[in-house]
């Protein structure tokens, strides 16, 4: 009887310890290596400083082991009990939106009510940083264009809750405003992607953004990579351009999205140069160099974006002899010193979705080389 009433409290306690202390261990022998949202995982620090134990949290707190399955769970519980996950909600006819504030990750909720506007000091520092940036690029040789996608928030308000609908002060971002006012003070040349897509939405019986994803489908890029080629035709770079009719779309299956861990959504392939395929390696974490295995147009094309231009990228690479994805966001100038030493791009595409657009503020001390020092 005595051994039953130690066993008795000894088993809480063990399943207690083992449950406060198996993420430690199974860390030992497994990792987290990917997140749920539209974001890279925090690195480990090999600083020891002020911010150390700052920073080794949010590093644990992305890599626990289990961390994405947890996360996962979590989510269908909430999404069973139609409870918004957070940084995800619930619109009307089942989509869902982001409120990516709350990771970090922009302010796509900012953008959507359309009554917050740039300062005129912000504006002035895009200003400065953007020229900076236009010269760095032009005294290696490159032609430079920005370009914005839109936020799915602003391209299916009507899917938004009724609440967020209402209280939106106007169509017109704070991004919209900024660009009109930096394509006037720049010497870059911009490309918003805004009115083409909402264009594109009212002429296709297809969705161009997925209902539970943060992204746009291939569809939703050809329409941006359609704008993007017009621009660039504009200005003295040749690419083929094919304007999107229904005959060019054909559904190829479905694929898993990022706001519902179990959700599958149609996704389309588009008749572009089809003919025209790339052998792509990565040599170097998050950067993709492309070779077209057919002529291209001569030109050696480069992006820096983020995870939307991963759906442009095909179409890129199809039309240029080369190409070459590197993310967006890197605050160093020796990173994109090293980027046009190594290949030498013609063309510089700047690439980001409207939610990161503030960026462009510290283009001054990134160009100026402030945060090598």
């Amino acid at each position: 009887m005595k051994k039953l009433y130690v066993l008795y409290r000894l088993v809480p306690a063990a399943i207690f310890c083992f449950i406060v202390f198996w993420p430690f261990l199974a860390n030992v022998f497994f990792s987290n290596t990917e997140v749920l949202d539209n974001r890279p995982l925090k690195t480990k620090p090999v600083q020891f400083d002020r911010n150390f134990s700052k920073n080794f949290e949010a590093y644990y707190n992305d890599t626990f082991a289990g961390r994405k399955d947890l996360v996962s769970k979590y989510i269908k519980l909430k999404q069973a009990l139609k409870i918004d996950t957070g940084q995800y909600f619930y619109g009307d006819k089942g989509w869902m939106f982001y409120d990516s504030v709350k990771v970090n990750n922009g302010n796509t909720m900012v953008d959507y009510y359309g009554e917050v506007r740039f300062s005129d000091e912000q504006l002035q520092k895009m200003v400065e940083g953007i020229n900076m940036a236009a010269d760095f690029y032009a005294k290696r040789g490159a032609k430079y264009f920005i370009v914005i996608a839109p936020n799915k928030e602003r391209i299916y308000s009507e899917y938004m809750p009724e609440r967020m609908q209402k209280a939106r002060v106007s169509e017109v971002s704070r991004m919209d405003a900024a660009v009109e006012y930096l394509k006037e003070h720049t010497k870059t040349v911009f490309v918003n992607l805004t009115q083409p897509i909402l264009e594109a939405k009212a002429d296709f019986p297809y969705n161009l953004y997925f209902k539970k994803d943060t992204h746009w489908n291939n569809i939703g890029a050809y329409v941006g990579f359609e704008n993007v080629a017009r621009t660039l035709n504009q200005n003295g770079v040749a690419l083929p351009q094919k304007h999107l009719t229904m005959e060019m779309i054909r559904p190829t299956g479905k694929r898993h999205v990022d706001m519902h861990p179990e959700a599958l959504e149609m996704e389309y392939e588009i008749d572009y140069l089809l003919n025209n395929q790339s052998e792509c390696v990565s040599p170097e974490k998050y950067v993709w160099v492309c070779d077209n295995k057919s002529k291209g147009n001569g030109k050696t094309l480069m992006v820096l974006g983020d995870s939307f231009a991963g759906a442009l990228m095909p179409y890129f690479n199809k039309a240029f002899s080369k190409t070459i994805n590197a993310p967006a966001g890197n605050k160093k100038l020796s990173y994109y010193q090293k980027l046009m030493d190594t290949y030498k791009p013609d063309v510089v595409i700047d690439e980001l979705i409207e939610r990161y657009f503030s960026r462009y503020a510290n283009y001054g001390r990134i160009f100026s080389g402030h945060y090598d020092d």
